[in-house]
């Protein structure tokens, strides 16, 4: 008895499953993706921090004192304390006017360093790309290779019904009837065998776009080009390299700053208790305010060192940038000569179904008139469906290669 065929083709009306859709739910189903949302909520803060440098600094300090020693008693002048214990209050406020572009710099550098962590991210992610491709890819696959088992199954129980009339009528041999029978049990076999191969391709892709699918999901096939083309600067791994030099730019703009003089207002305040006794005045308080300018020259005996620095930095991106290119050339290359050989291999698939469709229609018409056996005919049923399963597979094969390619152009 024919097993029950499990048809996976496509029927009109029916949402088709795109390999577009595919990677953009993949992408957006990626756990990493939330880092996206804390990137940016990371460099918020700690912009709005950096902006804090230009509110003014308060600053208290307490002091518990012992003084060792009076300063000498003039003439004319008395001793007002001999309380050699002091308590000292200081307060500072201090309101920056130019830092120097300190400020500016650092917001610079915190900027480019969430662009390098959200590119890093594009380059991890690009990769799902090629994990989806090898899963839609293989159930493309899998469905060429079960809509040949029809075409032969078809084939085979067309003359198992022939068989069966003329073994009713006595014209026709028990072991024909045998041996088409055993010949659909083992396609039935290798039908069961891709349905579980395709049932667990399709869960890996669900689970990696988080979206349910049924076992039957129908794939539209991507549509084949004519022609190969690269465009150059779309892998995001170009977009990191960028990146890092405006990193590396920032950085050095930022040590920069420590070569300028910082400008800023300052007002200061100090209560002494008990009072101080100066020989000339009596001290329990004093204030002051004024334009504070501040110049650290320790910045210059650096500065030599890190310009030669940011240019090691700048080289040693460049040459990672060249070797990525290098690399990727090669692959380019490699996945055009994959598209242009299932090309050359899928011209000549043609001719050779259409000459296995001859063979197999000859050795049928030799079969009814009995000049070859049952044998005969079922190798040349299998030779013709062998010969539509390589064109579908070579067909689906072209796409893949071509589907590769793109995803290593960075399309």
């Amino acid at each position: 008895m024919l097993l029950p065929m499990l048809l996976f083709v496509p029927t009109p009306g029916n949402a088709q499953l795109t390999i577009e859709h595919c990677q953009e739910r993949a992408r957006a189903n990626h756990p990493m993706v939330v880092q996206y949302g804390l990137i940016d909520k990371s460099t918020e803060y700690t912009i709005a921090n950096a902006n804090k440098a230009y509110l003014p600094q308060v600053s208290i300090t307490g002091l518990g004192a012992y003084i060792f020693s009076e300063l000498p008693v003039l003439p004319g002048s008395t001793s007002s304390s001999s309380d050699h214990t002091k308590a000292i209050g200081i307060g500072r406020l201090e309101q920056v006017i130019w830092d120097g572009g300190a400020t500016g710099a650092n917001k610079d550098v915190i900027a480019a360093g969430a662009e390098v962590e959200k590119a890093n991210l594009d380059v991890i992610l690009h990769q799902l790309r090629e994990r989806v491709d090898q899963l839609f890819f293989g159930i493309l696959v899998t469905d060429a290779q079960l809509a040949q088992l029809d075409i032969a199954t078809a084939s085979l129980q067309r003359n198992l019904d022939r068989l069966a009339l003329s073994k009713e009528e006595g014209l026709a041999l028990r072991s024909d009837v045998d041996e088409v029978r055993a010949e659909l049990l083992l396609l039935g076999q290798r039908r069961i065998e891709f349905a579980h191969v395709r049932s667990g391709y399709v869960d890996m892709l669900s689970l990696l776009i988080g979206e349910p699918l049924e076992a039957t999901v129908a794939l539209q096939r991507p549509a084949v080009s004519a022609s190969v083309t690269a465009v150059p600067g779309q892998r995001p791994e170009l977009r990191l390299f960028e990146h890092q030099r405006t990193l590396a730019t920032a950085q050095r703009d930022l040590e920069r700053t420590a070569l300028m003089p910082k400008v800023g207002l300052m007002g200061a305040g100090m209560l002494i208790t008990p009072t101080m006794d100066m020989s000339l005045f009596e001290i329990s308080s004093l204030a002051f305010a004024g334009i504070s300018l501040s110049w650290n020259t320790a910045g210059l005996y650096r500065n030599g060192n890190n310009r030669k620095l940011h240019e090691l930095r700048l080289q040693r991106i460049a040459n990672q940038e060249s070797t990525f290119l290098f690399n990727n050339a090669l692959e380019l290359r490699k996945e055009h000569a994959e598209v242009e050989k299932a090309r050359a291999i899928l011209a000549a698939d043609e001719e050779i179904v259409a000459l296995k469709k001859r063979i197999r229609e000859g050795y049928q018409l030799k079969y009814d008139n009995g000049l070859c056996s049952m044998s005969d005919l079922i190798n040349a049923i299998n030779k013709e469906s062998e010969a539509e399963s390589n064109k579908a597979l070579h067909e689906v094969l072209l796409a893949l290669s071509l589907q590769r390619y793109a995803t290593q152009n960075g399309n």
